[in-house]
């Protein structure tokens, strides 16, 4: 293995000139961004820009085509990446996690420990049953713990697998469309649970993915907005990137923002 080259800069996940094709189709290009600790941030773009595939690179499971990812001061392909892995959680809401049909809520939480979709082989001590209770407290989810994951609605299953990715502390937190199909009130939920953890001591920095600005928590302070092409149109904080010219430019459809005390929304025009 190479010598790994460390990264001087503080950033959690560093992307230079990361590009990405499936075959002969460019789905990223010349994407430079990055994300500083306990940052809260947002990958925001119309359909098939890239945001997800975004988020597989930064963890590791995918390999740019062009271009270089350091991941917590460590250039990737140059370190181990199991290491580099135990300091993360990824949280994918169209991915099906096949728990079995009698594993509880509070198991599924505590799996988060172990990597694995069971708890039948695990020994888990009991500072980490302890940890495990204090998360599904954290996303209210103390009245559900007994119940089977399986029951549960798709809001709720959704904030035990945001329990499960925060029970080790990671300390980057990646996050891809975590309110896809959710109700209104289950999605103020989870964003709710969102904001206190990033309220807390040392919180992880965060990314979420989302076509959607009405789901972005009110910490975001870090927006990174695609377009078609798959180049990233602006970022920078909220107000700078959050404009007329840019979300019309990135979702080709004219729009304007809207913002109602810590939310943001938009407002569609005919084309």
């Amino acid at each position: 293995m190479p010598t790994p080259t460390p990264n001087p800069s503080p950033a959690v996940i560093a992307m230079n000139a990361v590009g990405f094709d499936r075959g002969n189709i460019r789905i990223l290009d010349n994407v430079n961004w990055s994300l500083a600790p306990g940052q809260c941030a947002a990958i925001l773009g119309p359909n098939g820009c890239g945001k997800s595939t975004l988020l597989r690179l930064a963890a590791g499971y995918l390999c740019p085509s062009r271009g270089s990812i350091d991941l917590f001061g460590h250039r990737l392909g140059e370190y181990p990446l199991a290491e580099l892995r135990q300091k993360l959680s990824h949280v994918e809401a169209v991915s099906i996690y096949p728990y079995d049909k009698s594993i509880t809520a509070r198991e599924v939480v505590c799996t988060g420990f172990f990597g694995s979709l069971t708890i039948a082989y695990a020994h888990p001590t009991e500072e980490q049953l302890a940890q495990t209770d204090t998360a599904l407290a954290a996303a209210s989810l103390q009245a559900l713990a007994n119940r089977r994951y399986l029951t549960l609605s798709t809001g709720e299953r959704m904030r035990v697998l945001l329990a499960r990715a925060v029970v080790h502390s990671p300390e980057l937190l990646l996050l891809d469309e975590p309110t896809s199909g959710l109700d209104v009130p289950a999605r103020e939920r989870l964003l709710a649970a969102l904001d206190a953890l990033h309220g807390r001591a040392n919180p992880p920095a965060m990314v979420m993915v989302t076509h959607h600005l009405e789901d972005l928590p009110p910490a975001t302070s870090h927006i990174l907005l695609l377009g078609h092409d798959g180049r990233s149109v602006a970022q920078g904080p909220p107000p700078a990137v959050l404009t007329h010219d840019n979300l019309t430019k990135a979702y080709q459809w004219p729009m304007e923002p809207m913002f109602t005390g810590a939310r943001y929304g938009i407002k569609l025009a005919s084309p």
